[in-house]
């Protein structure tokens, strides 16, 4: 069980979402973040650090010092962006997945972290021809290869939710089709999901003990709602 959580992407929808889900958690001792702008949320639990330059941030999070005893630790990310934003190939996987490869692997490398929760997408595969899918598969292997003592990855369809960045047009259709579909009880092949529903997914599969270590789980978008309906946080 964490007592000590460290969140990055913690301003998106998904991340914010973990960050109050923590705080509110008798469970968590505290909350750590880094990111280019301070979270809404505030705590006494949360120690918010802002870093405009991202290159810092694996020193950062080599250095954190957390409550927790040794190796006890979750790094949760949601940490990503949209082809729309940076308008480049190159900085879309500069972005989405050395960013979080290079904070996973200062997070394994500093001692402190024995889970690490991935937010990815249903449809993730390294061989995939979509660059958003290629991307997401690339950033789970390469965390998988990491080697933390558990590596939890969700993959959720279209995830419904207020967003601080709108999504750009073809996106919001699809969550405007999942918040249909949603509201009919339907899943069809979107498995829309609510933001809050994956943060608690993902604390909740943290707080469960470590069965070995260098376990895997991988959660699909069709066990994420069946997971919905059991737990309550």
């Amino acid at each position: 069980m964490s007592t000590s959580y460290f969140i990055l992407g913690s301003t998106g929808l998904c991340g914010s979402n973990f960050l109050r889900t923590a705080i509110k958690s008798p469970q968590v001792s505290e909350v750590l973040t880094l990111s280019r702008r301070l979270p809404q949320l505030t705590s006494n639990k949360l120690l918010a650090t802002v870093e405009s330059d991202t290159s810092k941030w694996p020193e950062i999070i080599e250095h954190l010092n957390t409550k927790s005893p040794h190796q006890q630790a979750t790094i949760f990310s949601a940490f990503g962006t949209y082809m729309f934003r940076v308008h480049s190939r190159e900085k879309f996987v500069k972005i989405d997945h050395d960013i979080n490869i290079d904070a996973f692997k200062a997070a394994k490398e500093s001692g402190k972290f024995d889970t690490a929760v991935l937010v990815s997408a249903l449809e993730a595969d390294p061989d995939s021809n979509l660059l958003y899918f290629s991307t997401k598969g690339k950033i789970e292997r390469d965390l998988i290869n990491l080697k933390f003592r558990r590596t939890i990855i969700l993959r959720p369809g279209a995830i419904l939710g207020k967003r601080e960045v709108p999504k750009p047009f073809i996106n919001n259709m699809s969550v405007l089709l999942g918040y249909v579909f949603r509201w009919f009880g339907l899943q069809n092949g979107l498995f829309p999901i609510y933001g809050e529903e994956v943060a608690n997914i993902g604390y909740y599969l943290s707080q469960k003990p470590i069965k070995k270590d260098g376990e895997v789980i991988i959660v699909g978008p069709d066990e994420l709602l069946k997971i919905v309906k059991e737990i309550k946080l």
